[in-house]
Formats: C-alpha cells, structure tokens, sequence
C-alpha cells in the first residue's frame, strides 16, 4: 500500500496524529444548539412600503423594524368604552402610516385596576407580527405620573417572548414638563422623551413630544398626539430618530409611545369619544 500524504490525513489537519484512543479539548462539542419556539414563517412583502423586497423569513419579531422610519399606533374602539364606565382592554394597531399593519397590540390587566386605577393601572402588553407569533411584551408597573408622587412615577420594562431584557422607558420628576428617559440594556440613556407643558396637553389639539438625545442637546425625533381626520379617530404618530438603526432602538421608542399614550391621553380621549356617541 502506498503512504501517500493523503492517506495519513494532510488534507484533513483534524486528523492528523489522531488514533481515536483520545479525547482530544479543541474536537469536544462545547456549544449546544439554541431552542426557539418561534416557528421560522416566510412573510410576503410584494406590497409593503418598510420592505417591498419580495419575501423575507424573519428571525425575530423585532425584524419588521428594519427599514421603518415611522409608526402609526390607532387604538381600536370598544363598545363596552362607549357604554360603560369601566374601560376595557386596549387593542391598538401598531402600522406604516397609509401602508401595511406590523403589529397588533393587546393589553392583559385586572378588572379591579382598569376600575379603581383607570390611566395609571398596570399591565402587560403583548405585540403579535404578521406571522401571528409574540413579538415583544410590555410591562407597566402600577404608578402615578403626577408630581405629587414622585417616589412612584411611571415605568415600563420591554422584553423579548423569549426573555432577553431589551431596556425600560422610566419618567422623570417634575413640575410642568413631561420627562422620561429611554434606557437600553446596560440601563444607559438612550434617548430622552420631552413633553410640552401639561397645561398644553389635550386630546382635541395636536400635541408633540420630542425625542431628544441620550445628553438632551439634539432633537433627533418626534411624536404627535391628535385627531387624524382620514382615518376618523385619535392616532398617535412615532417619527423615528434617524440615528435609531437597530431594531431594539425602535422598539424602546415604540414602548415610549405606548408609555405617553396610556399617562397623558388615555383619560381625555376616553371621554371625548363617550361624548361624541351621546
């Protein structure tokens, strides 16, 4: 037999000087393989405007973030919020404005909290993507967001389904302004979330908050609050900052959005709407 230097392995170095009687540290599988529950669906984008490249089989729910600049959020309108004093659980459409829906929002909460706590109660809210799989949880502790509390002010934690902390939307004590601080992960400052005066804050006027820089010099985006006449209801528009390139970025504004939403408009809005029906 000829012992050519293909025969004792050059062309595979693993094997070289391996009889099979050792174990040797760098052959040892030491990496087992991730489990997930998301079920790998392809999602057709032929018709989108974030995504209009075909065909795309997202890894996570936070991949329908990628390439959108701007969201609509439109609450859904209950008949038992029209008739009745105590309100329900929200359902809100997370969309592309005049494109396609990313995202249905469904707040979990306590009858006695919506009841006795109304704005301020707390919750969890799930986002479902198009595949109809759990894309992102928000979690909103019971809290004032008036100043006469400031040792339980408002604060809502973002995690994935599979439960990877993303970061958290916590508000900041003051007098007139509204403040909150978007944290990521490692709980530094991302961006800052600034109001107009309360005084200015209504359900009927157009209201901006704007998002500032993690120092609070540049003003990067923006979100309005108001009543949108194509669509016949109170919608609430996230200007992304151009800067918020990562997906988790996004998803921590988006949670900011819910956030002053639910503290600065959730009461108002509910009553016009009851008045608009009597």
């Amino acid at each position: 037999m000829n012992n050519s230097s293909s025969e004792i392995g050059l062309d595979n170095p693993s094997a070289i000087g391996d009889d099979g009687l050792t174990l040797r540290p760098d052959l040892v599988i030491n990496v087992q393989p991730q489990s997930s529950d998301r079920a790998e669906l392809p999602v057709s984008t032929l018709d989108w405007q974030s995504n209009p490249r075909g065909q795309f089989i997202p890894r996570n729910g936070l991949d329908f973030l990628i390439g959108v600049s701007k969201l609509l959020i439109q609450q859904t309108i209950e008949l038992n919020d029209l008739s009745s004093s105590i309100e329900s659980e929200n359902r809100y459409i997370v969309r592309v404005p005049h494109g396609e829906a990313l995202y249905i929002a469904s707040e979990v909460s306590s009858r006695a909290g919506r009841c006795l706590c109304g704005s301020g109660r707390g919750f969890v809210m799930h986002l479902h993507d198009n595949t109809r799989q759990e894309a992102l949880v928000l979690h909103r502790r019971l809290a004032a967001a008036s100043c006469c509390f400031p040792c339980r002010l408002q604060e809502m934690t973002v995690v994935m389904p599979s439960g990877e902390y993303v970061g958290r939307i916590q508000q900041q004590w003051t007098w007139l302004v509204p403040y909150y601080f978007v944290r990521g992960a490692s709980d530094d400052v991302l961006f800052v979330v600034e109001g107009p005066a309360i005084m200015r804050i209504s359900a009927l006027v157009l209201s901006e908050f704007k998002i500032l820089s993690g120092d609070g010099l540049r003003q990067l985006g923006h979100i309005t609050h108001g009543w949108d006449r194509d669509l016949n209801s109170f919608a609430t528009t996230l200007y992304l900052p151009e800067s918020a390139v990562q997906p988790k970025q996004k998803a921590l504004l988006l949670a900011a959005t819910f956030l002053v939403e639910y503290t600065n408009f959730e009461r108002a809005k509910s009553n016009c709407m009851r008045c608009n029906c009597l």
